[in-house]
């Protein structure tokens, strides 16, 4: 395996800086739009810095629409012209680390996604142009594609994707920069919920609709849908912390295995 015109990253280098040198590589090898980028190992041996680094960037450049993460593939090209570096601007650092700086109840963060997300639905439904709906479009095949056996972490990344790539066509930096750092603050919940099939099921049918929304324009039904969508993980956090807590291994008394999903 050998890389053409490849140049290390200085030690301290920035998720923008990182991006750049990713960049050398793909224009180097003459990759276009839809090809697939080096693995994450690969690239980081090529630029002499931790894997953590390369997927940091990769996964900064595909909130932008610069590509598109697939998992247990890889990383693909989006555009094959000179990209603009990922946001690392003052708006989203300042916006997150004042939503970090403390720790947070997640009935509020789940209220306060549902306030931002109604509203970028609706934006993105009125904004859209059908072109602009590719990331989504992909992003939701995907998750419709996940093996019934794939884990929670891989179903949720996909999910904080698509919510992210809608987010983005509404076109307010502000809004998008929130919405991407309450997604973030919520992962570690999403991925501790247990996997469930019929969940599933039920969060991908709200998924389709709510892509339909887009493809037809109507802000109000995306409002509507978007609501529904969220209202599933706010409602089902009110149901398990109704339920009593149990010893690890202890089974579930019996008012409470009958639960609706």
């Amino acid at each position: 395996m050998t890389t053409t015109n490849a140049n290390p990253v200085k030690p301290g280098a920035t998720i923008a800086t990182v991006w750049d040198s990713i960049w050398g590589v793909v224009r180097d090898r003459g990759l276009r739009a839809g090809d697939q980028l080096p693995s994450i190992r690969e690239l980081a041996e090529c630029l002499e810095v931790k894997q953590t680094a390369v997927r940091d960037a990769l996964l900064k450049a595909e909130t932008m629409g610069l590509v598109t993460i697939k998992p247990r593939a890889g990383a693909f090209l989006q555009a094959s012209t000179p990209a603009p570096r990922p946001a690392e601007g003052p708006l989203p650092d300042v916006l997150h680390s004042a939503l970090v700086r403390e720790e947070h109840n997640v009935l509020h963060l789940l209220d306060a996604r549902r306030l931002v997300e109604i509203e970028l639905v609706g934006r993105a439904a009125e904004r859209r142009r059908l072109e602009d709906l590719f990331p989504v479009r992909r992003t939701l095949e995907t998750m419709l594609a996940l093996p019934l056996e794939a884990t929670r972490e891989e179903h949720v990344d996909i999910d904080i994707r698509f919510h992210v790539e809608i987010a983005r066509l509404a076109g307010n930096s502000a809004l998008w920069a929130v919405q991407r750092s309450l997604m973030e603050l919520l992962r570690p919940y999403l991925n501790g919920v247990p996997r469930d099939l019929q969940r599933r099921a039920q969060a991908d049918r709200s998924h389709i609709a709510i892509y339909e929304t887009l493809v037809a324009g109507n802000a109000k039904k995306a409002r509507a849908e978007m609501s529904g969508h969220l209202s599933l993980a706010y409602d089902g956090l009110l149901r398990d912390l109704q339920e009593s807590p149990v010893r690890p291994g202890a089974a579930r008394p019996r008012s409470q295995r009958a639960r609706p999903a």
